[in-house]
C-alpha cells in the first residue's frame, strides 16, 4: 500500500519541542506503585532537551513522570504510524491530530497549573491513540499503558472509559459524557489511589483488582467494576 509522504512523522510526533514560544516566567497498570525515589531518577524524554524552547517541554525534561509519558506516547504514535491499518487517510488524520496536540500542549504555559495541564495533555493524547488506533495497542508488553477499559459504575446511566499509564507515579485518564480528568497516583495502603481535578472540581479513583471506587468532579462516590471493552 502506498504510504503518504509526510516529512519525518516520527520527529513530528514529539520533537515539537516548543512549536509555540511563551513569555519567560505481577502488577497491572491500574495498580502501579507510586515510588517517590524512582520518580526522582533522571529520565530522558523522546526529544533533545537541549532544544527545548517551551515551558511545556521544559517541564517534561525535568519531570520523570512526564518524560516517561512522552516516551510512551512516542512509542504508541510510531505503532499507529507504521501499523497494518496505517492507510493514507489514517496517516493524514494521525499527523493532523498530533500537530494540534503539540500546539495544545505548548499552550499550557497559559494555565494556572502548567504541570497539571501538561500531565492532562499527555494522558488525553495517550488515551486518544489507544482508543482510536488499533495498531497502537499491539505491543503492550513493551510499554507502560493499559486501556481503554470501561468503568461500569452502580447508579450511573453513562459509561466511563479509562486508560492507565504506569509512569511512576501512575496516571489514570477517565472520560465520560462531556467530561474528562487526569488523575495522578498518590500513596495508598492497598490498591491504587488516584487524585486530580478538572473545571468541575476534585475527583478521586481507587482501584483494587477489577473493583473501583470513583468520585467524579462535584459528584458522589460510586462503586464500579473495571471491564474490558468488547
Amino acid at each position: 500500500m502506498k504510504r503518504l509522504v509526510i516529512a519525518s512523522m516520527g520527529a513530528l510526533a514529539l520533537a515539537g519541542c516548543g512549536s509555540t514560544a511563551e513569555p519567560e516566567g505481577e502488577e497491572t497498570a491500574t495498580e502501579a506503585p507510586a515510588t517517590a525515589a524512582a520518580a526522582e531518577e533522571p529520565v530522558a524524554p523522546s526529544f533533545d532537551c537541549s532544544k527545548s524552547d517551551s515551558q511545556a517541554t521544559d517541564l517534561v525534561c525535568k519531570t520523570p513522570m512526564l518524560a516517561r509519558m512522552d516516551n510512551e506516547l512516542q512509542r504508541l504514535y510510531a505503532l499507529a504510524e507504521s501499523g497494518t491499518y496505517a492507510s493514507e487517510e489514517r496517516l493524514e488524520e494521525l499527523t493532523a491530530m498530533q500537530r494540534g496536540w503539540i500546539k495544545g500542549r505548548d499552550d499550557c504555559w497559559k494555565a494556572d497549573d502548567p504541570l497539571q495541564c501538561v500531565t492532562t495533555s499527555y494522558a488525553m493524547r495517550i488515551h486518544e491513540l489507544r482508543q482510536g488506533f488499533y495498531d497502537s495497542r499491539q505491543q503492550d508488553a513493551k510499554g507502560i499503558t493499559n486501556g481503554p477499559l470501561a468503568l461500569a459504575c452502580d447508579g450511573a446511566d453513562y459509561g466511563v472509559s479509562a486508560t492507565f499509564v504506569n509512569a511512576d507515579p501512575g496516571v489514570a485518564f477517565l472520560q465520560w459524557l462531556d467530561q474528562s480528568v487526569a488523575l495522578v497516583q498518590v500513596p495508598s495502603g492497598s490498591g491504587a489511589k488516584y487524585e486530580g481535578s478538572n473545571y468541575a472540581g476534585k475527583a478521586q479513583l481507587f482501584t483494587k483488582g477489577d473493583e473501583a471506587m470513583f468520585t467524579p468532579p462535584g459528584g458522589e462516590e460510586m462503586t464500579c467494576r473495571i471491564e474490558e471493552i468488547g
